[in-house]
């Protein structure tokens, strides 16, 4: 299954003590007038932020941020968390948030950079051809942050002889016997280092492509050196040619296929306990519950901007209530407000559980809430 964790970089986050300024804008610099229009954003939040008490260093740093960044063309967005006069987070986003946003609270807000991250899809790509191949090993967080690992290139040891002659004649056919011998030892190579791979960063899936006489040995050796729990995809128009850094749109579309099989699954397990108390829970009281005991193993969530709820939290991950008298009875001396969202992906991060967000949970969760159960 796609690793829902939170990733480390955005787990760092908390380690920092607040309060937090988070913003999210429309970055789009697509018009001569772009990037007056970023400003006139960003000075908006600005004064947002001043309103609701945010340090003035601290509001500096994110307005040099946003209007001194050399981002990527196009439509798309932006998030930015700061704290003590300096910036802690600084991403773009595939696009615009649905709505500005600027937050000054204890706990920073990422659920819309969550919702909109890449897959932490851990995957080996493969791109092969006679002689070897380029291999792309990536992890669940260099997946998540988009970042492509510069390839490998795997040259089997097997290069001669490398191509056939065509002539069917009986000392043609032995010079072709050995030409296949030749790609077939390429590729068993190939295929034990892709496998090598695999273990290194627990990938999930293998995704191949290339010549198609090497597509055709590597898809009769992967499935023999991987065994069970890997799937092993094969994609069209990718060439080893084109090099590894440029890795074609059938990969990106398996890895998102992958995924979304893999959320399915979550949600159907979801839906299918639904009921018996002991495996998974909905609806928010439920929810918070869970997690003050620490017995969420996936948290999952609609993606609700115009959400308006709120919680109670205190300086550690599982302090959150929906009351603040509930808070205090547990110890907690000074609560404090924030969006329930933050709250709960806090939560989420400070008990190692997983995280997925949906668009539509509110159609078949109370609320748009609920949790499967550790135990």
């Amino acid at each position: 299954m796609s690793d829902l964790h939170i990733p480390d970089a955005i787990n760092a986050l908390y380690s920092h003590p607040g309060p937090f300024a988070t913003i999210y804008l429309d970055a789009t610099r697509a018009t001569e007038s772009g990037a007056h229009e970023v400003q006139l954003r960003v000075d908006a939040l600005a004064a947002s932020l001043r309103g609701a008490g945010a340090d003035e260093k601290t509001v500096d740093a994110l307005v040099d941020a946003v209007t001194t960044a050399d981002r990527a063309p196009g439509s798309h967005g932006a998030v930015l968390v700061a704290a003590d006069g300096e910036v802690l987070l600084d991403r773009a986003l595939p696009n615009p948030p649905a709505r500005a946003l600027a937050d000054l609270s204890p706990v920073p807000h990422l659920l819309p950079l969550l919702a909109q991250s890449a897959p932490r899809v851990a995957h080996v790509i493969v791109l092969a051809d006679r002689t070897g191949a380029d291999v792309v090993t990536v992890s669940a967080d260099a997946a998540a942050s988009g970042a492509v690992p510069p390839p490998q290139d795997v040259e089997g040891s097997h290069q001669r002889p490398i191509h056939q002659t065509g002539r069917d004649v009986w000392d043609e056919r032995h010079h072709q016997n050995r030409v296949d011998n030749t790609w077939a030892g390429n590729a068993q190579e190939v295929a034990s280092y892709v496998e090598r791979q695999v273990k290194a960063v627990s990938a999930e899936l293998v995704i191949y492509g290339g010549d198609p006489h090497a597509v055709g040995i590597l898809k009769q050796a992967l499935p023999e050196v991987l065994g069970q729990g890997i799937e092993i995809a094969e994609v069209e128009n990718a060439s080893r040619a084109a090099g590894g850094n440029e890795i074609p749109r059938s990969v990106h579309d398996a890895v998102l296929a992958h995924q979304w099989r893999a959320r399915r699954g979550v949600l159907e397990h979801l839906q299918q306990n639904l009921g018996r108390e002991k495996w998974a829970v909905a609806g928010v009281q439920a929810v918070v519950e869970a997690l003050r005991q620490a017995q969420v193993d996936t948290l999952v969530i609609s993606d609700d901007p115009s959400s308006t709820l709120r919680a109670w939290v205190g300086p550690a991950a599982l302090d959150i209530a929906l009351s603040r008298e509930d808070l205090v009875a547990t110890g907690v001396e000074l609560p404090q407000q924030v969006r329930l969202d933050a709250a709960l992906v806090r939560a989420v991060a400070g008990t190692n559980a997983q995280l997925l967000i949906t668009p539509n949970g509110h159609d078949y969760l109370p609320e748009g809430i609920g949790a499967l159960l550790r135990y």
